[in-house]
């Protein structure tokens, strides 16, 4: 391993000794610094055989960070694509943690909204819902949310 493959490895190392990243994370990096394809696939597999890359734990910890911010299920579906994790393990991921996106909807209208006045206009009421379609819910569980202040 020449000079230039040894900091790259040790910069992957450092990244990882930070936080989780998953694969394609991991090969954009290396794909900034000018690694070479070979090179960066020798690398994350060795990570990955040591278990320093693991896509269960980083969708985990991904689940488990949006949903500490309220958001909802499409939300979570969509930047997980983004993020290029696998739409199974995700799914798996949140079948696991059990959400009731309908509780989940109603703690974030009202930790949002519970300081505001009961009478709604339609601005208002749209402006709610909007904010709530942007956390990622549908129009069921922003009704249950809604209806939870009245």
């Amino acid at each position: 391993m020449d000079d230039k493959e040894q900091k790259l490895k040790n910069y992957v190392l450092w990244l990882l000794s930070r936080q989780d990243y998953s694969r394609r994370d991991l090969t954009r990096k290396l794909q900034q610094k000018e690694a070479t394809p070979e090179f960066t696939e020798r690398l994350l597999d060795w990570c990955e055989s040591h278990n320093f890359i693991n896509e269960q734990r980083y969708c985990e910890g991904f689940v488990r960070r949006h949903l500490a911010k309220y958001h909802g299920a499409k939300r979570i579906q969509s930047e997980a694509m983004a993020k290029g994790i696998d739409r199974a393990l995700l799914d798996k991921t949140l079948e696991e943690f059990e959400v009731d996106w309908f509780e989940l909807a109603k703690d974030a209208y009202l930790k949002k909204f519970s300081n505001s006045g009961k009478e709604l206009d339609q601005k208002e009421r749209a402006k709610r819902v909007r904010y709530l379609m942007y956390r990622g819910f549908n129009y069921e569980q922003i009704d249950f949310a809604m209806q939870a202040q009245q």
